[in-house]
């Protein structure tokens, strides 16, 4: 939560202090299309956020904008978030002469488009942005070293989706992306995942017994909204292929 209130001052406080308008803007024109990559850690809130807690994954988005004059654009991202995961030891063979570990994963992914505002242009770049579309509440088990090869490793199903839930979600947030160079540069960010009320698993609501079979012991179901701080690398196409180093 520090972390992302640390992001957002630096939003509200770039456009004054940072070294922008001593910058040619034909340098730092807009960009044609950007592509983003991140680092994401998640805070769960409300219900969700008690029985889940954090949560860890990666981010990564595309921009367009329009014209060489415009700061809005149209954004298309993508999210995967991973907010739980456990292991339970198997016997693979009966007699159990062959162990493994059965991985039980709880996590999301999501992916929207929408606007997306750059607040000014220069080196240090301040954006909000808003998107939508469909996401998904996931569990899936997995063999610990399946498909890795070996006289006992080859089996043919290494993990298999055993629930799934799908439904509308709304992500907003905004950053800073700071540029070493047109073409480069690093993002800092944050952003709010709605997804509403959802069916879900956490933690110890599989069951596992000795007969091998797997049972839903418990599923949740309240609001599953969630906080994200992001950062990670930035990508420009500028306008101008004469200033591409390539």
């Amino acid at each position: 939560m520090r972390a992302i209130a640390v992001a957002l001052g630096l939003c509200v406080l770039a456009p004054w202090v940072s070294p922008v308008e001593a910058q040619d803007d034909r340098e730092w024109s807009p960009r044609l299309l950007g592509i983003e990559a991140s680092f994401m850690m998640s805070e769960g809130l409300d219900q969700f956020g008690e029985l889940s807690g954090g949560g860890l994954g990666f981010t990564s988005g595309i921009t367009w904008m329009p014209s060489q004059t415009s700061n809005f654009g149209a954004r298309f991202d993508l999210m995967f978030n991973i907010y739980d995961r456990a292991h339970h030891p198997v016997c693979l063979t009966t007699p159990c002469w062959m162990k493994s570990d059965l991985i039980t994963t709880n996590g999301t992914f999501q992916f929207g488009i929408g606007p997306e505002w750059t607040l000014s242009r220069g080196p240090a770049q301040p954006y909000l942005f808003a998107t939508a579309g469909p996401s998904v509440f996931y569990t899936s088990l997995g063999l610990a070293g399946c498909g890795g090869g070996g006289e006992h490793n080859n089996y043919n199903h290494c993990s298999e989706n055993y629930f799934s839930d799908w439904g509308l979600a709304a992500r907003a947030g905004g950053g800073l992306r700071y540029h070493f160079h047109e073409i480069f540069g690093v993002n800092l960010g944050f952003a709010y995942q709605h997804h509403g009320i959802r069916e879900y698993m956490v933690k110890g609501d599989l069951g596992l017994y000795e007969d091998g079979t797997v049972k839903i012991d418990n599923m949740r179901y309240s609001r599953a909204n969630n906080l994200s701080f992001e950062i990670g690398l930035h990508f420009n196409i500028p306008r101008g292929h004469e200033r591409l180093p390539f």
